[in-house]
C-alpha cells in the first residue's frame, strides 16, 4: 500500500512507478483526509509506502496530519518504507517521519531521498523547460535503483547527517508556522476555469464571481495552484509574475 501527496505530479508520478514495477495500492493522501479515511487494513505482508515531497526539509503538513490520525490494522512486523522528492535534499526529514511512525507503534524501515524538479516558486525562477525535462531524465535511473530495493525490502540511502537535521530544524518551523495565503490571487489572465479550486488540497480556494478567492489563513503552501494554472495567471505577491512554472508530465 502507497500513500502519496503530490503538488505538482513528482510525486504522484513516483508512487504510480512504483505500483506499476510491484504490485501495490495506491492511496491519494489529500483525497482520504477530505473523505476522513484513515483506517486501512493491510493484506499479508504487505508494506506500506509513503511519497511525498520534501518541504522545507520536512513533511508537509498534511502528510504529518494524515499520518497522525492513520489506523493501520496490526499485522507487525511490517516494512515501511519513504521516497521523498526533492530540489538539492530533504534535510532530516527521515528522523521527522520516523518520529511521527513511532507514535504510531511503527518504524521507518527504508527512507530514499529522489531529486527531481524543484517547484518552488515563492523562493526562486525554477527550472527552464529544457533543464526540467533534463532533471527528470536524470532522477529516472535513481528511480529505478530505488524500486528494485523497494521490491527486496531494502534499506535507506543513507540516514541523514547531523547538518542536514539542523538545517531541518532551523528552517522547517518557518514553514509550520507561515503558509499564509493572504499574498495569493489572480491577474487578470484567469479565465474562470475553476481548475484551482479542484486541485487545492488546503480547500482553501472558492470561485467568488467568477474569481478564485483564498478563505483560509494558511494553506499547505503546495503551490499547486500557481504552477498547473493554464493561463498562469495566480501569483504569490509579485515575486511570481516572471518566473517559470513547473508541472510533471503526469499531470498534463
Amino acid at each position: 500500500m502507497i500513500f502519496y501527496f503530490s503538488g505538482t505530479g513528482n510525486s504522484l508520478y513516483v508512487a504510480e512507478k512504483i505500483r506499476n514495477k510491484i504490485g501495490s495500492r495506491v492511496i491519494d493522501i489529500s483525497k482520504a483526509m477530505t473523505e476522513n479515511q484513515f483506517k486501512y487494513e493491510l493484506d499479508a505482508k504487505e508494506s506500506v509506502g509513503f511519497v511525498f515531497p520534501a518541504y522545507y526539509y520536512g513533511l508537509p503538513t498534511i502528510v504529518a496530519d494524515f499520518i497522525s490520525k492513520l489506523d493501520l490494522t496490526d499485522t507487525n512486523p511490517v516494512h515501511i518504507f519513504a521516497v521523498v522528492t526533492c530540489g538539492a535534499n530533504c534535510g532530516g526529514a527521515d528522523r521527522l517521519l520516523n518520529t511521527l511512525l513511532k507514535g504510531k507503534n511503527l518504524h521507518l524501515s527504508a527512507f530514499y531521498e529522489l531529486p527531481m524538479v524543484d517547484n518552488f516558486i515563492f523562493g526562486y525562477d525554477l527550472l527552464s523547460r529544457q533543464e526540467q525535462e533534463d532533471a527528470l531524465k536524470n532522477a529516472e535511473g535513481k528511480l529505478m535503483g530505488i524500486i528494485k530495493s523497494i521490491s527486496v525490502k531494502g534499506t535507506s540511502d543513507k540516514p541523514s547527517t547531523f547538518l542536514e537535521r539542523m538545517l531541518t530544524g532551523a528552517i522547517y518551523p518557518i514553514y509550520q508556522r507561515g503558509r499564509k495565503t493572504r499574498k495569493f490571487y489572480a491577474d487578470n489572465r484567469c479565465n474562470s476555469c475553476n481548475l484551482c479550486e479542484e486541485i487545492c488540497p488546503s480547500k482553501a480556494i472558492k470561485m467568488v464571481n467568477g474569481r478564485p478567492e483564498w478563505t483560509k489563513e494558511q494553506c499547505i503552501h503546495c503551490v499547486a495552484c500557481i504552477n498547473r494554472c493554464p493561463q498562469e495567471a495566480i501569483q504569490y505577491g509579485q515575486s511570481t509574475k516572471k518566473r517559470n512554472r513547473y508541472v510533471h508530465p503526469i499531470l498534463k
